[in-house]
């Protein structure tokens, strides 16, 4: 868990979260720490910081609702109050076909990877493209999940990949696929949009290995960015 993956879960505002439990950057979070919540009367209450459950990928980003959280990204919004889609038993993604990843569309990227203004932490980045513009898998795996249960990143992608590796796709327009399908390198899974309250076409990208993000520009096979 993150600060801003606990604030975006509960409704409250991140920086209300790091005043009231006192926090200094980088604002890292312990296992089975308990953190005060603002009430909406002012009451503080604890909420404890989950323990990590075993699971054939380290990333937290690996369980999507009621198996999966948000990728941490620069913004944090309250999360919708939706049903949790049944569970479904996801296989082992395939063997990659690469040591690199693609980056999911050619486009300028707008915000980098590291700390933003207000304490928040930017842990993928932001490409913008044209609206409607296809979005590529990073590489083979299996969707993880598949929806827009998270208001700050719009229609979401989560692509769990062999070695412990995750991607997350936000913003987009439109999915086209679904939770447990397996997906190539390469394959379009979406479409560039505005979605999750930006108002420039643009994709959040991120990459995960086990529980750390990772600069995604490290990583990405050489062309496609600006």
């Amino acid at each position: 868990d993150s600060l801003s993956r606990i604030a975006a879960r509960t409704g409250h505002r991140m920086n209300a979260v790091i005043r009231l439990n006192g926090l200094a950057p980088p604002y890292r979070l312990r296992v089975g720490q308990s953190l005060r919540l603002p009430l909406a009367t002012g009451a503080p209450r604890a909420m404890p910081v989950p323990r990590p459950r075993p699971s054939s990928s380290a990333s937290p980003a690996a369980t999507p609702p009621p198996a999966s959280a948000p990728p941490t990204g620069a913004r944090a919004a309250p999360s919708p109050a939706a049903k949790a889609p049944p569970r479904r038993r996801l296989f082992s993604p395939p063997k990659r076909a690469a040591s690199t990843f693609l980056a999911p569309v050619a486009g300028r990227v707008i915000g980098r990877f590291g700390p933003r203004e207000g304490g928040l932490h930017n842990d993928g980045i932001n490409i913008a493209a044209p609206r409607g513009a296809p979005i590529k898998a990073a590489e083979n795996g299996i969707v993880a999940y598949a929806g827009a249960g998270f208001g700050s990143f719009g229609n979401l992608l989560l692509i769990k990949h062999a070695d412990g590796w995750m991607s997350a796709y936000g913003h987009a327009q439109t999915l086209l696929v679904k939770r447990g399908d397996q997906v190539r390198r390469g394959q379009v899974v979406a479409t560039v949009g505005t979605s999750g309250g930006v108002t420039r076409p643009q994709v959040h990208f991120e990459l995960r290995q086990g529980t750390e993000a990772r600069n995604p520009e490290r990583y990405l096979a050489g062309g496609g960015l600006s």
